[in-house]
């Protein structure tokens, strides 16, 4: 495997910048700006309208979340702004969903039934794994978490069905179903997606991580 070499600077000749990041070739432009300040007929150096030229690239950049002049998406405000938020929400939302994970008993151990869609039987699955970690603000509804407000079409991965592990009692094989449908105090769904068909038959009381409703490492790549 090959690894880039640190670049080097065409004027200083010193490793880990190029000439554009150059603080003495900057430096040297700055002190001749400086020692013909009131002579506007002066003809500028080269390296001089260089500095310039590189100060001017970065206030013409244009952002692509904002569309203003002068930062990237990177370093947008805005867009950091609509994260921060997103953040805060996620935290509400979650504690709604936990209020009423724990109101239906669905926690590892619990029995669920899950309706066949073509007759009256159903499958009975034991819950082995909650898969906490998708259960963020990309797995919420429009109608409890609005859906331009909090940018979701900027989400880089799209929406996320939210999903748990379970054994089938019959032949102990393992998969993966949707959570069922939980609402919020309007009558909401909190979920983007889930079963209509699933109820729980033996409650368990569910355990989520320590910290799991405050945590933010699943927003670092959400934009």
């Amino acid at each position: 495997m090959g690894y880039r070499n640190s670049p080097t600077c065409s004027h200083c000749w010193q490793q880990g910048h190029t000439k554009r990041g150059c603080p003495k070739y900057r430096e040297k432009a700055e002190a001749w700006l400086e020692e013909n300040k009131d002579n506007e007929d002066a003809y500028k150096p080269h390296y001089v309208q260089q500095v310039e030229s590189y100060k001017n690239m970065g206030k013409n950049r244009k952002c692509s979340w904002c569309d203003e002049h002068g930062h990237n998406k990177r370093t947008c405000p805005d867009k950091k702004e609509v994260l921060d938020k997103n953040i805060a929400k996620n935290k509400e939302w979650r504690r709604q969903v936990l209020d009423r994970i724990e109101e239906a008993g669905l926690g590892v151990g619990a029995l669920v039934a899950d309706k066949n869609r073509y007759s009256e039987g159903q499958k009975l699955y034991l819950v082995v794994d909650m898969r906490w970690d998708g259960i963020n603000l990309r797995a919420s509804g429009n109608e409890c978490v609005e859906y331009y407000e909090y940018q979701k079409h900027n989400y880089r991965n799209g929406s996320t069905y939210p999903e748990m592990t379970v054994s089938s009692i019959d032949d102990l094989r393992t998969k993966t179903l949707y959570y069922p449908q939980l609402k919020d105090a309007d009558d909401n769904g909190l979920f983007y997606s889930a079963s209509t068909r699933l109820n729980v038959v033996s409650p368990s009381e569910p355990n989520p991580p320590s910290g799991w409703i405050s945590d933010e490492s699943w927003a670092k790549k959400l934009f």
